[in-house]
């Protein structure tokens, strides 16, 4: 019991070096950040959702993005702006086959033309600010899952709340040397960078950067600027 206390502290006292030296990295990559859609901006700013100007755009793109390509997300999003339809309540005065319309070029349109058209109804009679602030309702929404909800809190209610992901939980793995599983990666978030919306954001961005450009599920390490730091670059790759 006392050996498996020590090592439970040398994870945690490792991890959370870990974490700082990868906030340090992320600050002076924010370029790199953005080529994956993040763009690092003021704790309570929206454009962190590669540029999305309202809470509105960010929780209609939650749910187009699913099984759709970012840049096909976007240039919805902008034929809305300029349609002036990016507002929930004014889809929420829309059919279905209205949203349909608007939305062709996403996969699976009609099934998340009929998920806008609830979010928009629950939104509009609830409040968008009653909605994202409360986890529970978030997940009662056909379409949103633990780490959309999550994300949505984040980035839109600007709460301190770091999303479960596959790719925190993969990375951290890798760097740390042991299985760290999406709760964990989510506690050791939290606890270590004390709640701070910006560094969490930072942190979430980043993760999700590395994780699609070179932590894939076959990694690309050898030009991963976290290499250094990687307990499976150092045992799996150069071994």
């Amino acid at each position: 019991m006392r050996r498996a206390h020590t090592d439970k502290m040398k994870t945690s006292l490792r991890a959370d070096k870990i974490i700082q030296k990868l906030i340090q990295e992320f600050e002076k990559n924010k370029d790199l950040l953005r080529q994956a859609g993040w763009i690092v901006s003021d704790a309570n700013s929206f454009e962190w959702w590669d540029g999305l100007k309202t809470a509105d755009e960010i929780l209609i793109s939650s749910i187009l993005v699913q099984m759709t390509k970012w840049e096909i997300v976007k240039k919805i999003i902008e034929r809305l702006r300029q349609t002036g339809l990016n507002k929930l309540d004014k889809l929420a005065n829309l059919s279905e086959e209205e949203i349909e319309e608007l939305i062709k070029g996403v996969n699976f349109y009609k099934t998340k033309a009929k998920r806008l058209k609830k979010l928009a109804i629950i939104v509009k009679e609830k409040g968008l600010e009653n909605i994202v602030k409360n986890e529970k309702s978030l997940k009662e929404i056909e379409g949103i899952g633990d780490e959309t909800a999550e994300s949505l809190q984040l980035f839109v209610a600007n709460l301190p709340v770091f999303p479960r992901s596959e790719y925190a939980s993969r990375i951290l793995s890798r760097i740390l040397g042991e299985k760290i599983s999406k709760k964990e990666a989510k506690i050791l978030a939290e606890s270590y960078l004390k709640y701070d919306v910006y560094k969490l954001k930072l942190f979430h961005a980043g993760i999700v950067t590395i994780g699609k450009i070179f932590c894939l599920s076959k990694p690309k390490c050898n030009s991963c600027i976290f290499k250094d730091l990687c307990a499976y670059y150092k045992h799996v790759v150069k071994s």
